[in-house]
C-alpha cells in the first residue's frame, strides 16, 4: 500500500491519546475497615478478568477508529498489476451518443472496457441517459486520475473543448492516444442581449471549433421580455436569454492645471471609446473632495493619494515601465506611468489599454466562457510522457478510499455499541 500523503502518517502517535486515558482512568483500590472477615465470600475473579477484558476491547476499537481516520488522510492507495495487453477507452459524455461513435463504442465494450471520461470514470452503457449537454470535463486533471486505470494503453474519444484545459501540463506514464472528434459544421447559439435606447440587440456565438466570433443582431420581432429576460422565439422553439442593460459608464478626472494635455488626450480615448462601443461614456471634472460615484475615477495631481473606494487610475511616473497603465499592488488601484504625448499614446494603443481598465465585460465573460466550442489540436492537448517509468511505478495504483471510509463506520458502530451495552 502506499499514500499520497505520508505525512499525514505521523498522526498515528495518537494512538497514545486512547492508551494514556484508558491508564490513567484506573481507580486506586478504597480500602475499607472491618472488624472481621470470617463472613465474607471470596471475589470472583472470572467476573473481574471479563471487565478488564471488555474495556481491553474498547480501547483495540478506539485505537483502530484513530488508524483509520489517519490513513484517510494520507490517502490509501493499493498496487495492482496492470493489464498491459488491454486497451481502456475514455469517451467524453457529450460524446455517449454520438451517431458515428455508438456502433464502434458498442463493439468496443465486448472486449475491452469503455469508460465514461468524467470524475470516477464510470462505464458506458449504450442505453445509459445523460444530459443533452454536459459540461466539458476536465481534461488535464482526469489524466492524473487515470494512474488508476488497469491498463497502459487508452484511448480518449473527445471534443478537446479548450474551456477543458486548465492548469499545468501534467505528467503521466501512462500511454494516451487522443482522437479529437473535430466540428466542421458552423454554429451559432445566442446567449445574451442587451437593452438600447429603442430597441434590443441580441449577441450570439458563431464557430465551427477552429474559430469562435461573436455576432450582433438588432432585433425587431419575434421576441418578448419578462424582467431581465428575453424571451426569443425561432421555428416554433422558444429560448430564454439574460438581458442586460446598456448604462452609461461614468469616468471622474481629478487634474491639476499642469495635467492639462493628459485631461485632453483622456478625454479624446474616452470619446473614441463611446463611438466604438456605440455606448455612451460620460466623462466629468470634479473636485477631490467632491467626486460622484464613477465607474472609474482618474488621479492626476502632484499631491499624495489617500486609499479610497472604487476603481482608481493614479498618475506615478516610472521611467523603467513599458506600459502606461500597469497594475499596483493594491487592488483596483492602478498607475499612470508616464505623461501622455501623441507619440506613446499611439504606439502603445493607449485606447485599448483603458478598455481592458474599464473591463465593461466582466459580468458576461462567464457566460463566453460557457458557449466557447474552440477545439484544441491533438498536439497541444497531450500530456507529458515522462519515458519508461520505474519498476515500483509500473504498478497500477488503486484508490482504496472508499473501503476505508465504510470500515471505519462499522468499527465506530460497533464501538458505540459495545460501550452502551458493558457501560463504559
Amino acid at each position: 500500500m502506499v499514500f499520497t500523503h505520508p505525512t499525514y502518517l505521523w498522526a498515528l502517535l495518537g494512538f497514545l491519546v486512547p492508551l494514556v486515558i484508558h491508564l490513567w482512568s484506573k481507580k486506586e483500590a478504597k480500602t475499607i475497615k472491618i472488624g472481621s472477615v470470617q463472613l465474607l465470600d471470596e471475589s470472583n475473579s472470572r467476573q473481574s478478568s471479563s471487565i478488564q477484558l471488555n474495556e481491553w476491547l474498547l480501547l483495540l476499537l478506539r485505537m483502530l477508529i484513530l488508524a483509520l481516520v489517519v490513513l484517510l488522510m494520507a490517502g490509501p492507495q493499493w498496487r495492482i498489476k496492470p493489464n498491459k495487453k488491454q486497451i481502456t477507452y475514455l469517451v467524453e459524455p457529450s460524446l455517449a451518443h454520438h451517431s458515428s461513435l455508438m456502433g464502434l463504442l458498442d463493439s468496443l465494450g465486448e472486449t475491452s472496457r469503455v469508460l465514461l471520461l468524467k470524475q470516477g470514470f464510470p462505464e458506458w452503457e449504450l442505453d445509459m441517459k445523460l444530459p443533452p449537454e454536459s459540461m466539458v470535463p476536465p481534461y488535464w486533471q482526469l489524466v492524473q486520475r487515470m494512474d488508476s486505470l488497469a491498463s497502459d494503453s487508452i484511448v480518449v474519444f473527445t471534443k478537446a473543448y479548450v474551456e477543458g484545459v486548465k492548469s499545468m501540463r501534467p505528467k503521466t506514464h501512462k500511454k494516451i492516444h487522443w482522437v479529437v472528434m473535430e466540428s466542421d459544421t458552423l454554429f451559432e447559439k445566442p446567449f445574451l442581449a442587451y437593452q438600447r435606447e429603442k430597441e434590443v440587440e441580441l449577441i450570439s456565438l458563431q464557430g465551427n471549433g477552429q474559430t469562435t466570433y461573436f455576432k450582433k443582431q438588432r432585433l425587431s420581432d419575434g421576441f418578448s421580455i419578462e424582467g431581465d429576460s428575453l424571451r426569443l422565439k425561432e421555428e416554433g422553439n422558444t429560448q430564454t436569454l439574460p438581458i442586460m442593460d446598456l448604462n452609461t459608464v461614468y469616468v471622474n478626472i481629478i487634474a491639476d492645471a499642469e495635467f492639462e494635455t493628459e485631461r485632453q488626450y483622456l478625454e479624446a480615448s474616452f470619446r473614441a471609446l463611446s463611438k466604438f462601443l456605440d455606448r455612451k461614456i460620460q466623462v466629468k471634472i470634479v473636485d477631490a473632495d467632491n467626486s460622484d460615484e464613477a465607474s472609474l475615477n482618474i488621479w492626476l495631481r502632484k499631491e499624495k493619494w489617500e486609499p479610497k473606494q472604487g476603481k482608481w487610475l493614479i498618475f506615478n511616473e516610472d521611467i523603467l515601465s513599458n506600459k502606461l497603465i500597469k497594475e499596483s499592488d493594491q487592488s483596483n488601484v492602478y498607475w499612470l506611468t508616464s505623461k501622455l504625448n501623441t507619440e506613446n499614446t499611439t504606439e502603445q494603443h493607449f485606447t485599448e489599454q483603458l478598455l481592458r481598465l474599464l473591463d465593461l465585460d466582466a459580468a458576461i465573460k462567464p457566460l463566453v466562457s460557457l458557449a466557447d466550442k474552440r477545439q484544441m489540436d491533438v498536439a497541444e492537448l497531450r500530456p507529458n510522457y515522462v519515458g519508461k517509468p520505474k519498476k515500483k511505478e509500473r504498478a497500477t495504483l488503486l484508490d482504496v478510499s472508499q473501503w476505508v471510509f465504510w470500515i471505519l463506520v462499522l468499527l465506530m458502530i460497533v464501538e458505540r455499541v459495545t460501550a452502551y451495552v458493558k457501560r463504559q
